[in-house]
């Protein structure tokens, strides 16, 4: 009789495969000793079959089955086949079809020939679907006692810490505290994560497929995770909630934290591009229609030049002058005898009095969805309400994040020469002055007109 083999384990951090190697020792010698002709050995590794993802191995096996080129299913145990209902019923059914027996290394074999095998069967699968659900409830409760308790949660090492999630490495801390520096300074995620790959850092994920094992390099997206973990601030989260303090120290202060969670949130909605390589693209406006500003091509080769994005025809601007002028000008605000009062004091900023604010207010806007739809609220009333809640939280949020403009404006007012400060700054450092400061508007400069006109370039200033 001919026979297929599967292989299965559900979590392989080392990406060696030494799980389904052993089963497959296992299987293999079940078929010599069977008398049976191995004709393929399908194998899904690091894939939960109770997860609910598409197992290209288990599928290569149930298309053998019912196509006749195998008669029997060698598997290690039956739930390493099995963890849900749909497949369970797909396996029985193609092994039913086609009189096809499976044979378990641990546990009894099952020929589905018979009713009394489809018998066993079902009930061996019904015990495996509890025994993990039963499991799968305990571990919920214990990773909630764990993160209340402040305990780590597990999984894979931790940037910045050990292996347990406890001790701090001081290379990668350095690393995360100058990371979130340079993000409230307006440097893109992207380039945070080039400067952690320059210095030789790599993240926990490991990489699938040509490169399978090797350790992934950062990118925007694990910078984003990184620096949104309130980990960093020595903080215990659990579904996505702070529930305590953590057991480990922290890298980075509250005050820096909740800064950088207030510039995501708005990052989020705001979909100009931070990581321009022109200082007002996509910030400035156009002084025609009110559109964004973009970097466009100028007659002459070679030239850097500001358009409006909605329409050539507004205006064309040479970008060097533009932006001379507004560095100039920028510099001189900040070298005012009043520009320390444009950094927030934030002495007195009580932040976790805020952030417990800030989480009993989403809490309360959440029990309000419930309260209407279980009518005890009209529309009205939940209308009122949600204004209500939603303004306070916004004055909690905008004290959180008022705590960070230090970290943006605090270098340039602090030295003694501005416009030199200003000129050794990055574009994207700039540009986060510019955003947090003024509204800048390019006006046509006028048919004919050669020269630079301070008066087309309009800058308001924003309330501070």
């Amino acid at each position: 009789m001919k026979a297929i083999i599967y292989l299965r384990i559900s979590d392989d951090r080392t990406g060696q495969q030494l799980g389904v190697s052993r089963q497959r020792e296992d299987c293999e010698r079940k078929a010599k000793e069977r008398g049976l002709e191995v004709v393929a050995v399908e194998t899904d590794n690091d894939i939960s079959a109770y997860s609910g993802k598409r197992r290209p191995g288990f599928e290569a096996v149930l298309q053998a089955v019912t196509e006749g080129r195998a008669s029997v299913v060698i598997a290690w145990s039956l739930d390493r086949l099995q963890r849900n209902r749909r497949d369970e019923l797909r396996l029985y059914e193609a092994c039913r079809d086609a009189n096809a027996q499976l044979a378990l290394v641990n546990g009894a074999d099952l020929d589905f020939s018979t009713a009394a095998g489809r018998f066993v069967a079902d009930a061996l699968g019904s015990v495996a679907r509890m025994e993990v659900e039963m499991k799968s409830d305990r571990q919920r409760r214990a990773a909630l006692q764990a993160a209340t308790a402040g305990k780590p949660a597990g999984g894979r090492r931790p940037f910045g810490f050990d292996d347990g999630g406890m001790i701090v490495r001081p290379l990668e801390a350095a690393a995360i505290a100058e990371g979130f520096d340079s993000f409230l300074a307006g440097i893109p995620l992207g380039e945070v994560a080039r400067t952690w790959n320059r210095q030789g850092f790599v993240t926990g994920q490991k990489r699938r497929g040509a490169n399978a094992g090797q350790p992934s390099p950062w990118t925007r997206s694990s910078v984003r995770d990184v620096l949104g973990n309130p980990r960093y601030m020595g903080k215990r989260a659990h579904k996505g909630e702070i529930v305590a303090d953590a057991l480990w120290p922290a890298i980075v202060t509250e005050e820096t934290w909740h800064a950088a969670q207030a510039i995501l949130a708005h990052r989020a909605g705001n979909q100009t591009p931070n990581a321009a390589k022109y200082l007002l693209s996509g910030l400035a406006l156009c002084g025609v229609c009110g559109g964004n500003v973009h970097a466009g091509a100028n007659a002459r080769r070679e030239v850097r030049g500001y358009r409006c994005a909605n329409s050539f025809g507004h205006f064309a601007r040479m970008a060097e002058p533009v932006e001379d002028y507004v560095g100039q000008v920028i510099a001189a605000r900040l070298s005012l005898p009043d520009a320390g009062h444009l950094l927030t004091d934030s002495s007195n900023v009580n932040l976790p009095e805020l952030r417990a604010e800030a989480t009993a207010l989403r809490q309360r806007l959440n029990s309000l969805a419930t309260d209407f739809a279980e009518g005890e609220l009209t529309t009205q009333q939940l209308r009122h309400a949600t204004a209500r809640i939603q303004e306070k939280l916004a004055t909690a949020e905008q004290a959180m994040a008022d705590a960070g403009r230090v970290d943006v404006l605090g270098p340039l007012i602090a030295a003694g020469d501005v416009l030199e400060a200003w000129t050794n700054m990055t574009t994207s450092k700039q540009r986060a002055v510019i955003d947090l400061l003024a509204t800048v508007t390019l006006h046509p400069p006028g048919r004919g007109t050669r020269t630079f006109r301070p008066e087309t370039v309009g800058i308001e200033w924003k309330s501070s």
